[in-house]
C-alpha cells in the first residue's frame, strides 16, 4: 500500500516535540515495515529530496513539493488545496497521514490520518503558540481517525468536539535509544563546558507551560537549595528567568543554558540528582521517559498525561503547589533508598514505551484503509 506522511517537521534545525515524534515514527517503521511504500513529504522551492531528513531505503520516498519554505499567508491553502490533492493523485497513496496540523487536504478517496497531540489553548487557555481550534473543528470531522499520544488526550477531545469515540486511537510514543546510561567521561565534559558542579538538579523545557516560574520557585523554597544547584535547558525568555532566580536569591545556584546538543542533553539526563518537570500541561511528557531511560529519578505533575507515563515510577506532585514541589526535591535529596528506588521502577517503566512498538501499532492504522 502507497502511504504519505507529511515529513516537513524535520526540516528544521531546532529539536522539538513535534520534530521528535515525526522522526520517531519514520524511523520506527524503517525498522519495522519492508512491506509498504512510503511516500516522504517536504516543502521546499530550493533543495532536493536528496538533502531531505529521514530515513534512505528502498520502500520509502522523499519527495519536495514546490511551495516556498517561509511562512506566509495562504502557504496552508496551497498545501492542502493545490500542491497535496495534485501529489496524492498522481502517486495513488492511499493513506496520508499528517502528524501535526489543523487542516487536511482537499483530495477525495485518501484514507485521512492527523495526529492531536494536545489541546492545551482549550484545556488551560495557553495561548503561547496557541491552536487553531476554529480548523480543528472542521477537520476533526472529517478524518478517517485521530490519533493521540494519551487518553488524557483522547479525553479533552471527546469533551470539547464531537467526534465518534471509534475514531479515536491512543498511541504512546517512546523515548529514542539514545537517551540511555553513558559513562562519566561522556557526563565530565559537558559539566566543565558548562561550569555544573554535583549534586545538581535538572529540568527541560521553554515554554510557559513547563512550569519554569514554579520549578524556580520550589527550587528556592527547598532545603536542597544549600547543597544543589538548579539547571534548566530552556531556549525562550532565559534574561527573564534569570532575573526571578536573582529576586529569590539563588541566581548563584541556577544555571540556564540554551542550544544544548542531543548528546549534551543525555548527559545532563545521566549526571543529575534528580530531573524535576512539574509540567502544567502535557500531551504525552516525553521528558519522563528520556530521564527513565538515562537512570535520573523523576518529580513530576500528577495532571494531564504525566501519571499515565510516570506510573507508580516518579514522585507526583501538584504543579500549582510550590510547596509541594519543594517538598518531593528534598525528599529525593535527602533519601538515598528512595532516590535507588525511583531509578530502578523507571528503568523498567521506560521498557514498557518504544518507538518499535508505536510503529507497529501505526501499521494497524494504516492497515485499516
Amino acid at each position: 500500500m502507497k502511504i504519505c506522511i507529511e515529513s516537513d517537521l524535520l526540516n528544521h534545525h531546532n529539536r522539538s516535540g513535534l520534530f521528535t515524534y515525526t522522526e520517531g515514527l519514520l524511523d520506527g517503521l524503517k525498522e519495522n515495515d519492508n512491506e509498504n511504500e512510503y511516500f516522504l513529504a517536504y516543502y521546499s522551492m530550493t533543495r532536493q529530496s536528496s538533502q531531505m531528513p529521514g530515513p534512505d531505503q528502498q520502500n520509502f520516498k522523499k519527495t519536495v513539493l514546490r511551495i516556498p519554505d517561509f511562512s506566509f499567508t495562504g502557504r496552508q491553502w496551497l498545501m492542502d488545496k493545490i500542491a497535496l490533492p495534485l501529489f496524492l493523485k498522481a502517486s495513488k497513496c492511499r493513506v496520508f497521514h499528517r502528524p501535526s496540523g489543523y487542516t487536511m487536504p482537499s483530495v477525495k478517496n485518501i484514507f485521512k490520518i492527523l495526529t492531536v497531540h494536545d489541546l492545551r489553548t482549550l484545556t488551560i487557555g495557553d495561548k503561547f503558540w496557541g491552536q487553531n481550534i476554529a480548523h480543528y473543528k472542521k477537520t476533526l470531522n472529517s478524518l478517517d481517525i485521530c490519533v493521540v499520544v494519551s487518553e488524557n488526550t483522547k479525553k479533552d477531545l471527546l469533551k470539547h468536539f464531537k467526534m465518534e469515540e471509534q475514531k479515536i486511537k491512543v498511541i504512546y510514543l517512546g523515548a529514542d535509544k539514545r537517551f540511555c546510561q553513558v559513562d562519566t567521561h561522556i557526563i565530565e565534559p559537558v559539566l566543565t563546558k558548562y561550569g555544573i558542579k554535583k549534586p545538581y538538579l535538572l529540568s527541560v523545557g521553554s515554554v510557559p507551560r513547563k512550569n519554569i516560574n514554579g520549578i524556580l520557585k520550589a527550587f528556592a523554597k527547598s532545603k536542597a537549595v544549600k547543597d544543589f544547584q538548579l539547571v534548566l535547558s530552556c531556549r525562550l525568555e532565559i534574561d527573564k528567568y534569570r532575573q526571578i532566580a536573582v529576586e529569590l536569591g539563588v541566581g548563584d545556584k541556577v544555571k540556564i543554558l540554551s542550544s544544548l546538543s542531543d548528546m549534551e542533553i543525555v548527559a545532563l539526563y545521566n549526571g543529575c540528582h534528580a530531573f524535576v518537570f512539574p509540567s502544567l500541561y502535557e500531551g504525552f511528557g516525553l521528558p519522563i521517559l528520556e530521564a527513565m531511560q538515562c537512570g535520573a529519578p523523576v518529580i513530576t505533575s500528577n495532571m494531564s498525561s504525566c501519571p499515565e507515563v510516570a506510573g507508580d515510577s516518579a514522585i507526583l506532585v501538584d504543579p500549582n503547589n510550590n510547596g509541594q514541589i519543594a517538598s518531593a526535591i528534598d525528599q529525593v535529596c535527602s533519601d538515598e533508598i528512595l532516590r535507588k528506588q525511583l531509578i530502578k521502577k523507571g528503568f523498567e517503566r521506560a521498557k514498557l514505551f518504544s518507538w518499535d512498538q508505536f510503529a507497529q501499532e501505526m501499521k494497524k492504522i494504516y492497515a485499516m484503509a
